[in-house]
């Protein structure tokens, strides 16, 4: 069985000198990250085959450690994000019931107060641990991730070596990463996204400079220039502050790149445009996928400019069709199938999303006939209006067009004739100000009849996961409980 580790192996041996993290100005070897994985490994054996060991750390050279050396181990790492609340904190360790959870001082602070029967221990007391000769049997799963739970509760992910292989050698034809690139990672490595940069980057044998976050965005842009980097990864979010707040900077910066790759929540066209603009020879790309079916999909927008709005074609050995409620439809639930897809969720959660190893996604979208594929919304997000099916996502793509709205999501509420109609909850920028009757005359303007709101309700702030997505699920709920703010 081939893992990820293998192939620290292979650049320990080859290039042991080779700077392969740095981190605020920090560098690490192979032969350095290989001696602290080895090291972290010997003490983990502690524990008995296919043990749960949670990890809670920012980025930083304790996450890397921990990680590889728990997978080395033959254990199941669980990721968890340092950022998780409380009550998600508590369902995902009943839910994998984890031996220990490795994590740092501060980290264990702000988790004190939890009444449970769970051990926190600190990385570093626990890197003083005697080593102990562990068991040959290893397990197939490599780690555990649980969703974002934006539409539910969350789901934990069970990922196997045997996943992370497959979807790696994918980004690495696909995008043509090589052991002479140098990577700028402000993603958080307890998101699948920024775990496949590390992913990426151990399998070539490339240089990864990472950063914490993107709150200081001048810092990694300077971080692109000072290390003469070849690629770059970032959310949409952060691609489009870039072009718009700095462009002159985003010029001087990245113009040395090779690569920019972004994720599958939608690209604005505008931001597509212009970092072709700024950078035309810089390759653009995104992707999509889940968590449970990492990277399904890839697009490359300097070679499909005609194609802008789609998160590209299916990647090699994946297999992708529309389940459609009716022949006519053009659009569907899209289903994936592939080594690349898990076998269940944890614990046998959910059975009824796999049929013949087809994963039932909940994302909705077509396929052209060129065979890209295009998202529209997702499933659970469906509104029926008096026997119309609505896509909320469509509502709030034209109502973010008014100036003044930063953030908005339409959600369904109870109505005596139409069964349910739209309701709009809106957030304005801070300092600009509009009314409801502008925003429903603007819906109607650009809207069939059925779709424009009949309420619209200003908020100041949207329940949020970890990730920074707006959880819909608790709209609905708050608004039932007739809840005004989060």
């Amino acid at each position: 069985m081939t893992t990820i580790i293998d192939y620290l192996e292979k650049h320990k041996q080859n290039s042991p000198e080779k700077i392969f993290i740095q981190i605020d100005s920090q560098n690490w070897t192979f032969k350095d990250i290989h001696s602290e994985v080895n090291k972290m490994s010997l003490i983990v054996n502690q524990f008995p085959i296919k043990s749960v060991i949670s990890i809670m750390f920012d980025n930083s050279i304790e996450f890397i450690i921990s990680y590889l050396g728990i997978i080395k181990a033959g254990k199941i790492v669980h990721i968890i994000s340092p950022s998780i609340s409380k009550k998600n904190f508590l369902k995902q360790i009943k839910s994998c019931n984890p031996k220990i959870i490795l994590t740092l001082k501060k980290f264990k602070e702000q988790f004190k107060n939890i009444q449970n029967e769970i051990r926190l221990v600190d990385f570093n007391e626990f890197k003083n641990t005697d080593a102990t000769k562990g068991e040959n049997e290893k397990s197939n799963i490599s780690s555990l991730i649980y969703t974002s739970g934006t539409t539910s509760s969350p789901k934990g992910v069970p990922i196997k070596h045997e996943n992370t292989i497959f979807t790696t050698k994918n980004i690495i034809n696909i995008l043509k990463y090589s052991n002479s690139d140098i990577d700028i990672i402000p993603l958080s490595l307890s998101h699948s996204f920024g775990l496949g940069c590390l992913h990426t980057a151990l399998f070539v044998g490339s240089t990864l400079i990472l950063h914490k976050n993107t709150m200081n965005i001048l810092e990694v842009l300077n971080s692109i220039k000072n290390n003469n980097a070849t690629t770059f990864a970032a959310v949409p979010a952060t691609l489009t502050s870039l072009v718009n707040d700095f462009p002159e900077k985003f010029v001087e910066k990245c113009s040395g790149l090779r690569l920019i790759i972004t994720n599958s929540t939608k690209v604005p066209e505008d931001t597509i445009n212009k970092i072709l603009k700024l950078l035309p020879d810089t390759k653009f790309a995104t992707y999509y996928g889940l968590t449970e079916a990492s990277r399904s999909t890839f697009m490359i927008f300097n070679e499909n400019k005609n194609k802008k709005e789609s998160v590209g074609k299916i990647a090699p050995g994946v297999e992708l069709k529309i389940k459609k409620e009716k022949d006519e439809l053009k659009q569907g639930e899209i289903l994936v199938r592939g080594k690349n897809v898990i076998d269940n969720y944890w614990n046998s959660e959910l059975t009824e999303k796999f049929t013949n190893n087809w994963l039932e996604t909940g994302d909705v979208g077509y396929l052209d006939k060129d065979g890209f594929l295009y998202l529209t919304g997702r499933k659970d997000y469906v509104i029926n209006v008096g026997g119309e099916k609505v896509n909320p996502e469509e509502i709030e793509e034209i109502v973010k067009i008014l100036d003044p709205i930063e953030e908005v999501v339409a959600i369904g509420i109870k109505h005596q004739i139409f069964g349910k109609v739209i309701k709009l909850l809106v957030k304005k920028y801070e300092g600009k100000e509009i009314d409801t009757s502008s925003i429903i005359t603007h819906c109607k303007q650009n809207l069939e009849r059925f779709k424009v709101p009949m309420k619209v309700e200003f908020v100041s702030n949207f329940p949020k996961n970890e990730h920074g997505k707006i959880i819909r699920f608790m709209l609905e709920e708050n608004n039932h409980g007739n809840k005004k703010d989060f």
